[in-house]
């Protein structure tokens, strides 16, 4: 019985996905509906024998995906990890975003990424690809937007309030979740002029709690994903035969 119902099923998933290849190819709209339906459970467990006609199918993707997912991108001294008010890992993602930046020539001031999003830390040793992927399984987009000083001052202290996140290209303390001594590129922090932030689509949407982006103008988006610019300055690094070994520099400090 149960072999007639997997063939039921193999068989309307070929009609239907006939009915579809014949309505791509000559132009007509397909307009599929439904006659009846049988409702059922249907345990899934390791008792179900495999299916050898869907494994041919997909096995190919597999083993071409696990190859190019257990490519080594880089070679690190230590587990990279995230911390507050500044770790490792915070350190690595602002720095590889703030040179994908720089070598698509775009034009920014500071790069920023939230802390929640590190989702993983990165191993000592060989780091292969699909690493990178668990580290952000996410399709964000590199963004910038522009804040006027008075609002760029509310997003540090947004940052200071929670403790600190990925930054590269600014420095400042925290004091009482208040951000002090802010400085930019190595200038001191002037209220009087605008900047830009290069972030993360989601964080330019206000996500994380960052309502203050709301506040930005000059949106400008890149089809460059923080994912890919991660796993590219790894490479660089693996090609320039560098072992990274990111550290706290003191970007970020309590007082």
């Amino acid at each position: 019985m149960e072999k007639i119902k997997s063939i039921k099923a193999k068989v309307s998933i070929l009609l239907i996905a006939g009915y579809c290849a014949v309505s791509l190819i000559f132009g007509c709209s397909p307009r599929l509906q439904l006659s009846n339906s049988d409702k059922a459970l249907y345990p899934i467990s390791s008792e179900i024998p495999k299916d050898k006609s869907i494994t041919d199918f997909y096995l190919p993707y597999k083993v071409r995906l696990d190859s190019m997912m257990k490519e080594v991108v880089a070679v690190s001294a230590i587990e990279i990890s995230k911390a507050r008010p500044e770790g490792p890992l915070n350190n690595l993602m602002a720095d590889a975003m703030a040179d994908a930046g720089k070598s698509e020539n775009i034009p920014f001031d500071i790069a920023y990424t939230n802390y929640g999003g590190l989702r993983i830390p990165l191993p000592k040793g060989n780091i292969p690809l699909f690493k990178v992927f668990e580290l952000m399984p996410f399709e964000n987009l590199i963004t910038t937007v522009k804040f006027s000083g008075t609002d760029l001052k509310s997003f540090f202290d947004y940052i200071a309030a929670g403790g600190g996140d990925p930054i590269s290209g600014a420095t400042f303390k925290i004091s009482n979740k208040k951000a002090t001594d802010i400085k930019i590129n190595g200038q001191p922090f002037d209220v009087n002029n605008s900047y830009t932030v290069l972030t993360s689509d989601y964080m330019a949407n206000g996500g994380d709690g960052g309502a203050i982006f709301l506040k930005a103008t000059d949106r400008k988006e890149y089809n460059i994903k923080l994912r890919d610019a991660l796993a590219n300055y790894l490479r660089k690094q693996n090609k320039a035969g560098v072992i990274i070994n990111p550290i706290k520099d003191g970007r970020i400090t309590v007082e």
